[in-house]
């Protein structure tokens, strides 16, 4: 009964890593993270812009140290949130390894506050200049998703 209860509930791990991760992707790739009041339908993303619904192909740069430090903990995030879920897929189809449970506790704790972190995006310099407001969008529903996921994750890893 036991081993078929913590069976039961690393494929509810599996699962919720799977789906935080297609989460963070999709915020990733979104350019609807918070649509911007003063440009007319502008909207942006942590990587990518769009203009009234359409999503521009390229990359933008910006030497902003706040939206630099979103990308990079939205990166720390899937990257924390990957290797935590191979570490359970790795330990429940093969072997249990003495100690997993605490790194894999540690990486979904990394995954869900740097997904937390990548928020920040709302204190970047577009957002917070006069008369500038930045509205939670489509993309920051992704994320507060894949965190809550990781979230859970993290709970189902001590039942």
């Amino acid at each position: 009964m036991c081993n078929s209860l913590g069976n039961f509930f690393r494929l509810i791990i599996i699962v919720a890593t799977a789906g935080a991760l297609t989460l963070s992707v999709a915020t990733a790739l979104s350019c609807e993270l918070v649509e911007y009041n003063q440009s007319g339908g502008v909207t942006y993303g942590i990587f990518f812009r769009g203009f009234e619904g359409t999503c521009q192909s390229e990359y933008y740069t910006t030497d902003d140290a706040v939206i630099t430090g979103a990308r990079t903990t939205l990166i720390v995030s899937m990257c924390a949130g990957f290797i935590a879920g191979v570490m359970v897929l790795f330990e429940w189809l093969f072997c249990e390894i003495c100690c997993a449970g605490v790194l894999e506790g540690l990486a979904f704790l990394l995954a869900w506050i740097a997904g937390g972190a990548s928020f920040m995006f709302y204190g970047s310099e577009q957002c917070t200049t006069e008369g500038a407001e930045c509205t939670f969008y489509d993309a920051s529903g992704f994320m507060t998703g894949a965190c809550i996921l990781y979230f859970a994750c993290n709970i189902f890893l001590c039942l």
